[in-house]
């Protein structure tokens, strides 16, 4: 339950936080898929919504939350650090890393281990508002809860799984 109001209370904050005209806040969402390098093979589709906190000219960090639908809904609560490798123009390549832990809504499933290395390309839209796309790795750890039944008896056993993909993202920032 703990994690849960956790969670809630982290999605608040990062929603409800006022972005400051010519301030240090930026806000951003993101959806993508990737392709599958794990067993048991998984397409996975990610919406995320990220709250960054400009450092500099050219480093921000910040948190992120969402949701990962593989065979089972996750939800990663992550914090992330992107830098721009090129003082910013119209086109800026940057690279980016999140990481933190995915809880699963599902009382026959735990999350794990989250983990979003990219690099990407944002394009300047006007002074506030940028879109981007990013290609990069995604590990999420999961456990879930499997059953096996035959004639002769019933097993209940948790499984762990690590999915692994290319990830592929567009996004927002604004």
């Amino acid at each position: 339950m703990k994690k849960y109001i956790f969670l809630s209370l982290i999605i608040f904050i990062v929603l409800g936080t006022k972005a400051q005209r010519g301030g240090h806040f930026i806000f951003g969402t993101t959806i993508g898929t990737g392709i599958a390098l794990s067993t048991p093979e998984s397409t996975p589709f990610t919406w995320s919504l990220l709250g960054y906190y400009s450092i500099g000219r050219r480093f921000s960090a910040g948190i992120g939350t969402g949701l990962s639908f593989y065979e089972k809904t996750l939800i990663p609560l992550f914090i992330t650090a992107k830098f721009t490798l090129l003082p910013p123009r119209k086109f800026t390549p940057y690279l980016e890393c999140g990481a933190g832990y995915s809880f699963a809504p599902d009382p026959n499933a735990n999350g794990g281990f989250y983990l979003n290395p990219s690099v990407g390309l944002q394009y300047t839209l006007r002074e506030n508002k940028k879109i981007f796309l990013a290609l990069g790795y995604e590990l999420q750890k999961l456990e879930r809860l499997k059953n096996y039944e035959n004639s002769l008896f019933r097993a209940e056993f948790a499984e762990k799984l690590r999915h692994h993909s290319i990830s592929i993202k567009v996004g927002f920032l604004f």
